[in-house]
């Protein structure tokens, strides 16, 4: 079953180190991998950075982890102070917390010497072939159209093919929000009978989705019939009011991102779906590029355009796989450089299209 290809464990026990910028540059850099994430507490995060830390841990290196809060002025702020001496064969994997910051920080990444793999988030005109060609190693994404698609159409198939519903969206520019409306929008059209009430921004974050839905059910009451979360946390801050109103379980609630308190509800009815993709690897293969291509293991020049650029597989959680999903056990062996070295791109789903960053 594809749960044996997903590994994944609960985070308690891993130490998130705080990032000293004033003194990163002055480390030794040799099999540091500096690690740039959204924040340090959601579980996909906390997943992302289980699986790059297996890589680094397997070749004898560590990791250095970096909240940047979803603020690419911050992200920009701990780039800088890591290259500012220079970083010859320094190795980054990044999440750019805006597409139009991407270009800056490969770009700062490649001047300095380094090797970088980004997720998520690339502008439409970019490429790992085309900006900073030498530095940028690949974009590694998950396919948020799929996402939005399926968790769509499990909505539509709840409700009977007709109802109002309201979406939480993550951050406009962020490539996930757009194609997970893309898909939404795309399950609405197969869906006609099944129409968007409203939709407004949460910024991938509970508690700010949790007071929109307080709002939404104060303003629209039992008008609403299904609620959209771009992502998990979002999706939690849905169902922490709908509790308040008396209403979880009874209004089925979308999320992404496979976390294992969503999952749990999913179990107990609270929620619909989620979409999964695979966490650990996504940091995994993306720490894994980054040291290839620094050691040589890699020659850039040599890689064909999608495997610098793609998804990585991904699964629907639904009420029918969420215990067998619960279950899986993580195998640190897996997510050895070597391992993952075998074959970089066994788990990728294929390349990020035109027109969906």
């Amino acid at each position: 079953m594809v749960f044996k290809k997903l590994a994944g464990l609960s985070m308690t026990a891993i130490l998130l180190a705080a990032v000293n910028t004033a003194a990163v540059a002055q480390e030794d850099t040799t099999k540091k991998l500096y690690l740039g994430v959204g924040n340090t507490s959601a579980e996909y995060w906390t997943q992302m950075i289980w699986g790059a830390t297996q890589v680094m841990k397997s070749v004898g290196g560590d990791v250095q982890v970096i909240g940047n809060d979803f603020d690419p002025q911050k992200s920009l702020q701990n780039i800088s102070a890591i290259t500012a001496a220079g970083c010859e064969g320094c190795i980054f994997t990044w999440f750019p917390d805006s597409p139009a910051f991407t270009k800056t920080f490969v770009e700062k990444i490649g001047d300095a010497g380094g090797f970088v793999t980004t997720l998520w988030n690339r502008a439409e005109e970019i490429h790992p072939w085309d900006t900073a060609a030498e530095a940028w190693v690949a974009n590694i994404s998950f396919d948020g159209v799929d996402a939005g698609y399926q968790n769509g159409m499990a909505l539509c198939k709840a409700l009977g093919g007709k109802g109002e519903i309201v979406v939480l969206q993550g951050v406009l520019d962020n490539a996930p929000a757009k194609q997970r409306t893309m898909g939404l929008e795309k399950a609405v059209a197969e869906c006609p009978g099944m129409t968007i009430l409203d939709k407004q921004v949460g910024s991938w974050q509970q508690a700010p989705a949790q007071d929109i839905m307080r709002t939404w059910l104060t303003k629209y009451g039992e008008r609403i019939k299904g609620v959209v979360g771009q992502n998990d946390a979002m999706a939690l801050g849905a169902v922490a009011a709908l509790r308040e109103a008396g209403l979880a379980g009874k209004v089925p609630v979308t999320g992404t991102d496979g976390s294992s308190d969503v999952v749990k509800l999913i179990e107990t009815g609270e929620m619909l779906s989620t979409m999964s993709g695979l966490n650990e690897h996504q940091g995994a293969i993306a720490a894994a590029l980054a040291y290839g291509a620094r050691t040589g293991d890699i020659k850039l020049s040599d890689l064909k355009e999608d495997q610098r650029d793609f998804f990585v597989q991904q699964i629907l959680i639904t009420k029918e796989n969420a215990s067998e999903f619960l279950a899986r056990k993580p195998d640190p062996a897996e997510y050895s450089y070597e391992a993952i070295k075998a074959d970089f791109w066994a788990k990728s789903a294929g390349q990020i299209p035109n027109g969906v960053n």
